[in-house]
């Protein structure tokens, strides 16, 4: 589970790994980019050596930062045919990752990062439209109140849109307060998130906000654990989210538990002018460890 501040991945790769003298797999055939690429599809193929039995191949394509299952999640896997070579279809993407797992690995249909080699994953290949090994560079990242948080960049799909991130809308003060800002202009925004870097298990996280009374209308600070890694649908997402959502008289804030749209689910309430304190009590009642998140 992860806690995120937002206002408005940590992943590593290589082209392919697997253990020394086990499995590996490649990519030879990788579909090109487009920008409106989940709505194509495209060949993907390539070849495994030392396949077991029983193992199928799981095929991702990145998009707005998130990895998702393809070519969809009621079809998660490709067959391996003759000679360890395989091929399936999927949608475009920014980046393409091939996993060989085992017989009962059930594949997550979105991940925030690709899972390692272990646990039914044997071998794994990434790459990018062009068909180049891909190594992420490590986020950058800022001690903030005693932990050390990674700072979001680039594009990444939140909230159902598309959301461009830029590390230097994010800051500490010299009192060690945390800055998140909204820069641009009209037609090109930036937002600012951070993440935590690892989690801090069960507990509760207490968050004071100085003041949201000049915040406009449109612009959303959330505070979010979030679990990157997990297969539940929800991702067992607690949401603190300060906004009017663009209306000057909608109440200021309100309390979720995903999925929004089960009435009992949300709470909206107003706040006042002034300092806010933000309260998560995360333990087993709350369904899983809390990871990591966003303010």
């Amino acid at each position: 589970m992860l806690f995120v501040v937002l206002a408005g991945l940590f992943l590593t790769g290589c082209y392919s790994r697997g253990s020394a003298q086990g499995p590996t797999i490649e990519i030879t055939k990788v579909p090109p980019a487009a920008e409106d690429g989940p709505e194509k599809l495209n060949i993907i193929a390539g070849r495994v050596t030392g396949a077991r039995s029983g193992q199928r191949i799981v095929v991702y394509a990145r998009n707005y930062g998130r990895w998702g299952v393809q070519p969809h999640s009621r079809q998660p896997f490709t067959k391996i045919e003759d000679a360890g070579r395989w091929a399936g279809s999927t949608q475009l993407g920014s980046e393409y990752a091939a996993l060989l797992v085992d017989p009962g690995y059930n594949p997550p249909e979105l991940r925030e990062s690709l899972p390692v080699v272990g646990l039914g994953v044997v071998a794994l290949a990434i790459v990018n439209h062009r068909g180049t090994p891909v190594v992420f560079p490590p986020p950058q990242t800022l001690n903030f109140s005693g932990y050390e948080w990674a700072v979001s960049s680039g594009s990444i799909y939140r909230a159902g849109s598309r959301n461009d991130f830029d590390p230097a809308n994010v800051w500490t003060d010299a009192s060690g307060a945390l800055h998140l800002r909204i820069s641009g202009s009209q037609g090109k925004w930036t937002a600012a998130e951070v993440k935590l870097t690892r989690s801090l298990g069960y507990g509760t996280y207490r968050f004071r906000v100085r003041d949201i009374s000049h915040l406009e209308p449109s612009a959303v600070l959330t505070l979010v654990s979030w679990d990157g890694v997990g297969t539940e649908q929800n991702r067992r997402e607690l949401d603190i989210e300060l906004s009017r959502w663009g209306y000057v008289n909608n109440d200021n804030a309100h309390y979720v538990v995903q999925p929004y749209y089960v009435p009992a689910n949300i709470v909206r309430f107003r706040i006042a002018s002034g300092s806010f304190y933000a309260f998560f009590p995360l333990g087993p009642w709350a369904g899983d460890v809390f990871n990591g998140g966003r303010i």
